[in-house]
């Protein structure tokens, strides 16, 4: 068995409050405006990328008045902020309990909703091209959809995520599962990993959903698909998974270590 921890430990460099939360209405607004520029800047909305931008705006804007009710997570946030705390080497200011979530206004929030927009808006629309793929791209070669689509692409990633942890990076990851809709997927620090054979290995990771613990996910690269378990809640099947686009932010002078309501 092959495998490696980096020196991240959830207990510590992780949040002790949990992935629930509270939108204002600025941030409703703010969301879906730079999700849907982020579209057109990457081309993914073809040649008439300008002129769709209304109706992209209003479309992601309904769906997440249907999704953004209280309870709804910055799980992407949660886990950029708890890493620039570790590279930056600074006690992350984690709360006192699972319900001891930072209110609106105080600069630890406003810092986790920063870092979820930093996460969407660089990776937002992979999720979007992954569930795609999953959903509506043939399994036929050369197109390699469905299913088998995710699990090759997935098995890319799997060498990239471990040769990342092996050099002591954690790595923040994005879950793609068995779904039609995006707000199902999810986003985890990767901390380590193991290895059993070419088929199957866990992935450590912090899961804001479950804080002040550590998490497993359980692979099994299978001939046709991934079948992914995690010890961290229950959701649609995860098919598959890839290594997020994260660049360290350093947080100081933008918060009090020593106090999260500053």
């Amino acid at each position: 068995m092959n495998g490696t921890r980096t020196g991240f430990d959830p207990r510590v460099h992780g949040f002790a409050f949990g992935n629930s939360w509270t939108f204002d209405e600025v941030e409703r607004r703010d969301l879906p405006d730079q999700f849907a520029t982020h579209l057109i800047r990457r081309g993914l909305l073809g040649p008439l990328g300008p002129s769709l931008i209304p109706l992209a705006v209003r479309l992601l804007r309904g769906s997440l008045e249907r999704h953004l009710a209280p309870g709804y997570g910055l799980c992407g946030g949660m886990c950029f902020v708890a890493l620039d705390f570790y590279w930056a080497g600074l006690p992350l200011p984690r709360g006192a309990a699972a319900d001891d979530q930072p209110p609106p206004g105080t600069r630890l929030r406003t810092y986790i909703w920063q870092r979820q927009l930093d996460s969407l808006v660089d990776d937002g629309a992979r999720f979007v091209a992954w569930l795609v793929r999953l959903n509506h791209v043939p399994r036929l070669w050369p197109l390699r959809g469905g299913l088998a689509g995710l699990l090759a692409r997935s098995q890319e990633e799997w060498r990239e995520l471990r040769a990342s942890l092996d050099a002591g990076a954690p790595v923040p990851i994005g879950l793609v599962r068995e779904t039609g809709d995006v707000y199902d997927n999810h986003q985890v620090l990767a901390i380590g990993y193991e290895e059993t054979d070419g088929a199957h290995g866990a992935v450590h990771v912090y899961d804001p959903n479950c804080p002040d613990a550590e998490s497993v996910i359980h692979l099994d690269f299978g001939e046709r698909s991934l079948r992914g378990r995690e010890s961290c809640g229950a959701g649609p099947p995860l098919r598959g998974f890839f290594c997020e686009t994260y660049a360290p932010h350093d947080p100081a002078g933008i918060i009090a270590p020593q106090s999260q309501t500053v």
